[in-house]
């Protein structure tokens, strides 16, 4: 960033040197042109016969009296040309430095650098597979983790990156997200968002029930008792304690809420599985 404002002022004051300059390989021309026909028109008189030295005198007086008020008069605009020029130089400087930086900072609306980068990066690892975003995951993190921090306030968007990670089972980077929402939106969680955060801190986990797996699920549940993943995953939690009967009943509440047939089937089969197993 220090490297682009130092390159734009540079831009800038070049660009002032160049159309401020006042040096003119021509700029006492008028001067001495006047000074030659002065000369000259002096000798022209002194040649003159006739006339008395003192009405040569007077004539040489008048004719030099011209001429200083042709060069002051040329001066005088000199000074307004060099005024004007400096002030349009200035000016376009400035827009130039303006338009330079404001490609960075935005502050137009235009969108900023980084902000683009950050969209060709993010775009590139979405769209990429699945060897593709292991090769490039340290770049994602740093740029992702710098996006959070950047846009604490746009719950919205970092909920669409994050869901995006956890569909392309990218749940350590995607809890990043989802973690960040639940710190500073977390009255504005749904359950199902909820339930999708310990989702992605499950998977991430290892696939185990921590403590911290736990208190998020008894937290969706509370904010949604409806919601067909938690149940489900409450019923892998009873699961693992060997309590089969705790597991049936999560997963048949869990069930009536899928709206996915096919996942209803396979879920409706694991209890039929279960209820054999319980009844052998």
């Amino acid at each position: 960033m220090l490297l682009l404002i130092l390159i734009s002022l540079l831009i800038a004051i070049v660009t002032y040197l160049i159309f401020s300059s006042t040096k003119d390989e021509n700029i006492n021309d008028r001067h001495k042109e006047n000074l030659i026909l002065f000369d000259s028109e002096s000798e022209v008189i002194n040649t003159l016969e006739g006339l008395e030295l003192q009405t040569k005198n007077k004539l040489k007086e008048e004719r030099e009296l011209l001429l200083f008020q042709d060069s002051s008069k040329d001066s005088i605009n000199r000074v307004g040309t060099t005024g004007r020029k400096k002030f349009f130089s200035f000016t376009l400087s400035f827009i130039g430095l303006f338009f330079i930086l404001s490609i960075y900072f935005h502050p137009s609306g235009l969108g900023s650098y980084p902000e683009l980068q950050n969209a060709k990066v993010f775009e590139s690892f979405f769209n990429g597979n699945k060897t593709y975003r292991v090769e490039n995951t340290e770049l994602f993190a740093k740029k992702f983790i710098d996006y959070i921090d950047l846009n604490l306030d746009k719950g919205n968007e970092i909920y669409v990156l994050a869901k995006k990670l956890k569909n392309l089972e990218e749940f350590g980077l995607s809890e990043l997200a989802y973690r960040s929402l639940f710190t500073h939106h977390r009255e504005d969680l749904s359950g199902d968002m909820l339930a999708e955060f310990t989702q992605v801190v499950y998977f991430s986990s290892g696939r185990k029930f921590t403590e911290q797996v736990k208190e998020l699920l008894n937290f969706s549940l509370l904010k949604n008792p409806e919601n067909p993943v938690a149940l489900t995953m409450k019923g892998l939690q009873y699961l693992g304690e060997k309590n089969l009967d705790q597991t049936i009943i999560q997963w048949t509440k869990a069930a009536s809420f899928i709206s996915n047939v096919q996942e209803k089937e396979e879920l409706e089969v694991a209890i039929e599985a279960l209820n054999y197993r319980k009844n052998q």
